[in-house]
């Protein structure tokens, strides 16, 4: 992180962002895309520069924005991470409700250790990472791009200062593909249910890096 140490902290790390100097957000953006395949950032992704929270997928799918649907998304470009609120694209609906879900999942585990804080607050620190950017609805190594999966790798492992990482069924794949190559050890097994009653089972793990991440392995939506 340039010359910025961020808290683990929702609240503070939230506080932290929203009294950055302009200075500061600009070098804080530049860091978390000076090495993006797709300027400024790629299409579906919406991102807080600084997230407690990194829900990962496959590609953006069948979960595509009203106007955009029918559009093709393979190397599209989207908008550039969010400092201290939430990025617009986690109001997207669509069909399947995946971004209704998805929203409220990142939410939740934000909430999960920020207990006071506002849904809308808690998704100012919420990022959605994919690893494909063409029209794939389910998870394959078919829809995997390696050059999507090597800046992904990067920016959970040296960029993202993320507490927790959420994986939807393909863990298999993120591991096969050598992301996890990081050091990142399975230390406990526990299962929550969020605030839609939906549950999922998640294993709290640690990366090279000191911070605690972990995956979900379900399917979700469910």
């Amino acid at each position: 992180m340039p010359k910025l140490l961020l808290s683990a902290s929702p609240e503070e790390r939230l506080e932290q962002l929203r009294s950055l100097r302009p200075r500061e957000r600009k070098l804080l953006l530049d860091y978390a895309t000076s090495e993006v395949p797709i300027p400024p950032w790629p299409y579906g992704m919406p991102a807080s520069a600084a997230p407690h929270v990194v829900l990962l997928g496959v590609s953006p799918g069948n979960g595509l924005s009203a106007a955009d649907r029918g559009s093709g998304t393979e190397g599209r470009a989207g908008s550039r991470p969010t400092v201290g609120k939430a990025d617009c694209g986690f109001d997207w609906r669509d069909p399947r409700r995946y971004w209704e879900t998805s929203s409220d999942l990142c939410a939740f585990m934000v909430q999960r250790d920020a207990p006071k804080m506002a849904p809308r607050d808690a998704l100012a620190l919420a990022a959605h990472l994919n690893l494909g950017t063409g029209q794939n609805g389910t998870a394959g190594d078919a829809a995997i791009e390696k050059r999507i999966l090597r800046w992904v790798s990067l920016l959970l492992h040296s960029k993202f200062p993320a507490e927790l990482l959420i994986c939807f069924g393909l863990w298999a794949s993120f591991e096969k593909k050598n992301i996890s190559n990081s050091g990142l050890q399975v230390v406990d097994l526990l299962s929550i249910g969020t605030n839609q009653t939906r549950r999922a089972r998640l294993e709290n793990t640690s990366s090279a890096y000191g911070k605690r991440v972990a995956r979900m392995v379900n399917k979700w939506p469910c």
